[in-house]
């Protein structure tokens, strides 16, 4: 198997050095990069016919419109204090950051002169902003398979896009089994902790069919959401294993946080049963 952890460790050095921008960095926290899409990518990358230096400089503009588009994603409309001037300074430069990050996507493609690498990206920025309307407004999703793939749009459209330029539908489902998996892992995360998700918000507005009073009906219907969406987790986790076995190639580390994935998933499974 192929080992890539040396050349990955550039790869995100150099993209994290293209996102800083000294101003910026005053006033809002250093932009994170999603190690995740980053294995994802390095692996379709790396099984079709792209030269390194252009390789680097693809998987480095998608890197960089997943950095705006997470940027944006913290910018908070709600919440106290909004019209304070250092509250405000910070979303404006939030704002202003994510834009900044998506120019930077134009100018590396700019600089290889690749239009339609910029066609890709753009329609699976637009793809990824219009699910996520979706997933916001109120009522608009009815059902749990519409929910899941309003989350697979939003986190994998990117990389989705991509293979299926490259003809390689293995690397589309893997791409989306996966990070569907890891969104679950984070949504349960913050239920637990904070007992805030959007996921869980959905799920609990969903239709019960339950006829019970509504002081009787609150406890079963948590407990009816909380099944409902380990469900989603134990079919994301058997989506996902049928998906790696299609892939020919796969690289340790990719190998590696797949594994991470799936005893996490059998973990909590298990801590269910015995809560149950």
């Amino acid at each position: 198997m192929l080992n890539i952890t040396d050349d990955k460790s550039q790869l995100k050095h150099l993209i994290e050095k293209k996102a800083q921008h000294p101003y910026l960095l005053k006033f809002i926290q250093k932009p994170s990069l999603d190690e995740d899409k980053l294995l994802l990518l390095w692996g379709l990358f790396n099984d079709v016919d792209v030269k390194s230096e252009k390789r680097d400089q693809y998987i480095t503009s998608t890197m960089l419109v997943q950095i705006a588009l997470d940027t944006h994603e913290i910018v908070s409309n709600s919440g106290e204090g909004l019209d304070l001037p250092d509250v405000l300074k910070n979303r404006q430069l939030q704002v202003l950051a994510g834009d900044y990050y998506s120019g930077l996507y134009y100018q590396v493609l700019a600089t290889v002169g690749n239009v339609e690498m910029i066609r890709i990206l753009s329609s699976a920025i637009k793809k990824i902003n219009d699910n996520k309307i979706i997933l916001y407004q109120q009522g608009s999703i009815k059902d749990v398979q519409s929910l899941l793939t309003t989350i697979k749009a939003i986190e994998a459209s990117l990389i989705h896009k991509l293979a299926a330029y490259y003809q390689q539908p293995d690397w589309s489902d893997v791409s989306e089994d996966f990070l569907l998996l890891s969104r679950l892992h984070t949504e349960k995360g913050r239920y637990l902790t904070t007992g805030q998700s959007i996921i869980f918000d959905i799920l609990r507005d969903m239709p019960s069919g339950c006829s019970a009073g509504q002081d009787e009906l609150a406890p079963q219907k948590e407990e009816q959401v909380r099944i409902s969406f380990e469900k989603c987790l134990e079919g994301a986790r058997k989506s996902l294993e049928r998906s790696m076995e299609k892939l020919v190639k796969v690289d340790d580390d990719l190998k590696d946080r797949v594994m991470v994935l799936m005893e996490q998933t059998a973990s909590i499974a298990n801590s269910y049963v015995k809560e149950g």
